[in-house]
């Protein structure tokens, strides 16, 4: 059955990808937050660090947890309430009475996100159809950066306020709001689970194995894709900023463009995806990325913000396809596969900026462009022996099964 003959399936994907939005504003939002709680609390900046590491293992890291629960005993509720949670969370960080009391808190929330995602994935690609799911995934990962963006902004409009960090409390209204909606609404987005017993429902798991030498070469290919995330977004203002004596507003804006280019690849990679295939996507991303990334130290003046557009653009467009070739590859286990690849290894991926830091102590920040340069040779030879056709959209042959 195709969405455009079930309209409700559409709107499906869109309720998730709008629910995803209102999960992820946490992410974006607790940045701007720190330094209000660093001076409130007169934390030293390790333990500001040891918020945001809090935070990023507790949404990202343990996904994989909550995806293989989810696949063994279907869990649509966790949809609604990872929202809540990851929702309510936020709200009362800015009245937590003590640093302890704000670790447990961002655990809360970040326990939340973390189990939004692998169902929501999981709801995602069985709503769709196999020929649209890279386009359906990548409309649910879009909604994922726009809430990032979008919490940025709500909290900096917050703070703003009288009220100041006590504002926080606000972002209890949009989680309640989404939240009751996908609990009225899971018939439809989850039909197999909620209205068939669980016997039935994991009798209709496949047999077929793993392919776990396949998925560690795909994680291995999403781990080098986050290094570059994390080193782009972490160096691009250092070294525009300060090393080139450059306007640290002009650097921001080298980094709103780059972040923002990347939500429209992640939509149109997906859809591409769906058409040349997901295997051309994966690959044809890296190889495109590279000579880019070789330009960018050598970019001065303005030509800098068109060329990291053109890299945030390129970069992030396989970002959709991996998670749906992951799925597809572990039948019966997409919440398993839209974890490993939307949370662990992307959370994994955080520790490049550590290598990079080193590197940049010791040997200056043009030498960390240079190293980044290279990770995609080597993503493009891990994508290279990924399965599927190159220009090909029946990429894995489970694909064509039915979603139970």
């Amino acid at each position: 059955m195709s969405e455009q003959k079930h309209p409700l399936l559409t709107k499906s994907v869109l309720l998730v990808a709008l629910s995803h939005a209102i999960t992820d504003l946490s992410q974006g939002a607790l940045p701007l937050l720190l330094p209000f709680l660093k001076s409130a609390f007169s934390l030293s900046y390790s333990q500001v660090g040891f918020i945001v590491l809090t935070q990023n293992l507790t949404s990202s890291v343990i996904q994989p947890i909550f995806g293989y629960i989810s696949d063994r005993f279907p869990m649509p509720w966790l949809v609604p309430a990872g929202l809540l949670l990851s929702g309510v969370g936020m709200a009362v960080t800015g009245l937590a009475p003590s640093y302890t009391s704000l670790l447990m808190i961002v655990i809360i929330t970040g326990l939340g996100i973390a189990a939004f995602h692998p169902q929501g994935a999981k709801m995602i690609h069985n709503t769709s159809h196999s020929d649209t799911r890279g386009q359906s995934m990548a409309i649910f990962s879009v909604g994922g950066n726009l809430g990032q963006a979008c919490g940025s902004v709500f909290m900096m409009v917050l703070l703003a306020l009288p009220g100041s960090v006590n504002n926080t409390l606000y972002f209890c209204l949009p989680a309640i709001l989404l939240a009751f909606m996908l609990w009225r609404n899971l018939p439809v987005l989850s039909p197999a689970t909620v209205n068939q017993p669980l016997n039935t429902i994991q009798k209709k798991k496949t047999s077929a194995p793993i392919p776990w030498a396949m998925i560690t070469l795909l994680l291995a290919y999403i781990f080098f894709r986050s290094s570059i995330a994390a080193g782009l977004t972490t160096y691009i203002p250092l070294y525009f900023g300060e090393y080139l004596g450059g306007s640290h507003a002009y650097a921001s804006y080298l980094v709103s463009g780059y972040l923002l280019s990347g939500v429209l690849g992640t939509y149109i990679g997906g859809v591409l995806g769906d058409k040349i295939g997901r295997k051309t996507i994966i690959l044809g991303s890296m190889l495109l990325t590279l000579p880019l990334l070789i330009l960018l130290p050598h970019a001065t003046g303005y030509w800098a913000l068109p060329l990291v557009v053109i890299i945030g653009f390129v970069y992030i467009a396989s970002f959709s396809s991996t998670t749906v070739l992951a799925q597809e590859m572990m039948p019966g286990y997409e919440a398993l596969g839209a974890s490993l690849t939307i949370g662990f290894s992307i959370g994994l991926g955080g520790l490049a900026v550590t290598i990079l830091g080193y590197i940049a102590d010791h040997f200056g920040i043009p030498s960390v462009f240079s190293v980044i340069s290279l990770v995609p040779v080597a993503a493009a030879v891990l994508a290279f022996f990924l399965p599927g056709r190159l220009f090909k959209a029946d990429n894995v042959a489970v694909s064509k099964q039915p979603a139970s």
